[in-house]
């Protein structure tokens, strides 16, 4: 099946209107403090270097934790990032350029370009869903 964005689907010519559904996460509080708990022991061991890798795991926590559940209560589809450590690095590195040569400036800045890289790297995933209502 070929991908097509949702404000471009038809049905025979004319446009689709309907609802996905509803977001909902699995996430829980003793997940959250668990990857938080582990990034400080890495960004410690690393000497703060892990630190700026930190909020794309987060980010990718949090999406991957969502699932869609459609109008009757089913869950239809979950979120997959596909974000590698490569891509990760790369991004970093940029940031720390740009912090560098805007004084700081451009740091106030870092998080929303972190939620853009890793949303763009998110997408529906329809196989396999485990999940209990």
């Amino acid at each position: 099946m070929e991908k097509q964005k949702v404000d471009h689907m038809s049905y025979h010519g004319a446009p689709l209107v309907a609802t996905i559904g509803r977001c909902r996460t699995r996430l829980t509080i003793f997940q959250v403090i668990g990857h938080v708990v582990i990034w400080l022991i890495i960004a410690t061991f690393t000497l703060g270097i892990g630190a700026f890798f930190w909020p794309y795991a987060a980010a990718k926590l949090i999406l991957e934790s969502i699932v869609i559940v459609d109008e009757g209560g089913h869950a239809s589809a979950t979120l997959r990032c596909n974000l590698g450590f490569g891509e990760q690095i790369g991004h970093v590195v940029l940031w720390l350029i740009l912090i560098v040569l805007t004084g700081g400036i451009a740091g106030l800045c870092y998080l929303f370009g972190v939620a853009h890289f890793v949303i763009n790297r998110t997408e529906l995933n329809s196989d396999a869903l485990e999940v209990s209502h």
